[in-house]
């Protein structure tokens, strides 16, 4: 019978057995919960609020933090309820700024972003991921640009308008802001402050529930564009906001040189059908199989019956959740296309079962 020492044959062998970067987390940890070897931790320094439902977070990251494009978005992971959950939100500070900043607004149903509104407290630690995302300028500078935001879609273009500043833009860039009231425009200090300073940018905010005397009041349409935006099929669009808004400005943009970007919350914009039966799921590396009724994305279902895969966005956009599909079909809910039988990797928060399946989990 072999003994401990002789199990393993090489010294990586017997390196990864004892696990010296989890040791060193622990040891780091101890002296300091920001300190790790393998993962970007941030300390909560400042918390400011923006607006009721919205709050910027000062964060100062560890030196494993890689740095961003202004318009990039990063991953947040905390802990609720004994479960780790990721959700992605864009950098509303500038890359050159001494620390990070992410603005986060409270959204109905948000697992994440309400935990974050009401429970972070200066001093907590977050875990943050590498910044991604191509949200963000061009190397060549258009002569003329337009931001179109849309709520708390405002983050990653208050960054790119700061980077603008800081690169002396000489064109020409018009911000429509559009918000319910008043009271909902986030960053509005910063924003104000920056188009003050800044002869090349116009800001309009547009107020589509509460009018108010001195603004614009409306949703986004063709006569707003024409109004603000007169030379508008030379210029380049940038696009963040709610998916409604996001849909009718591709539609009134048709033709332009567009970028946008838009964050689902979970289930939101997702398909979901009613069906008769279920269907099975075998998961061959826990060898058990499960009944889903496919009416709902994979992951959510597992989740239903106390199985948590792997997973970040939920929406389709980290890949934290891509396993391999060896049978069977699903429907990709992000565009509604249904897979073909044979083995593949698949999304499961964007994936809906659609027949008995067997899935590497």
């Amino acid at each position: 019978m072999k003994t401990f020492p002789f199990i393993y044959n090489q010294p990586k062998e017997f390196l990864n057995f004892l696990q010296p970067k989890e040791w060193a987390d622990f040891f780091l940890g101890e002296l300091n919960p920001r300190f790790s070897v393998t993962t970007t931790k941030a300390k909560v320094i400042d918390i400011r609020d923006e607006t009721a439902d919205a709050k910027t977070f000062v964060l100062k990251p560890n030196w494993l933090w890689k740095g961003f494009l202004s318009g990039q978005h990063v991953p947040v992971t905390v802990e609720i309820a004994g479960r780790r959950v990721t959700r992605f939100y864009s950098l509303s500070s500038h890359p050159n700024d001494k620390y990070l900043q992410i603005t986060v607004k409270r959204q109905k149903g948000g697992l994440v972003s309400n935990f974050l509104n009401q429970n972070t407290k200066k001093e907590d630690i977050l875990e943050i991921g590498e910044a991604s995302g191509e949200f963000v300028l061009s190397k060549e500078l258009p002569k003329e640009l337009l931001f179109l935001a849309g709520g708390s879609g405002i983050t990653p273009i208050h960054s790119i308008l700061r980077d603008l500043q800081a690169l002396n833009y000489n064109g020409k860039a018009t911000l429509l802001y559009f918000v319910r009231s008043v009271d909902d425009i986030i960053l509005k200090s910063s924003i104000d402050l920056i188009e003050k300073n800044n002869q090349w940018l116009t800001v309009h905010y547009i107020l589509s529930d509460v009018p108010k005397e001195g603004y614009t009041s409306g949703f986004l349409t063709k006569e707003i564009l024409d109004q603000y935006v007169p030379n508008l099929k030379s210029t380049s669009v940038y696009v963040c906001g709610p998916s409604p808004m996001q849909t009718k400005a591709l539609s009134l943009l048709e033709g332009l040189p567009v970028k946008s970007e838009l964050f689902l919350l979970p289930g939101q914009n997702l398909t979901n059908v009613k069906k008769e039966g279920t269907v099975d799921v075998y998961l061959s590396l826990s060898h058990k199989t499960i009944q889903v009724k496919g009416e709902r994305s994979i992951l959510d279902e597992l989740e239903e019956q106390g199985i948590y895969p792997q997973s970040g966005c939920r929406m389709g956009i980290c890949h934290t959740c891509v396993c391999k599909k060896q049978a069977g079909a699903v429907t990709d809910l992000s565009n509604g296309e249904k897979s073909q039988l044979g083995e593949e990797n698949i999304q499961i928060c964007v994936s809906r079962a659609e027949s008995n399946l067997e899935l590497e989990l």
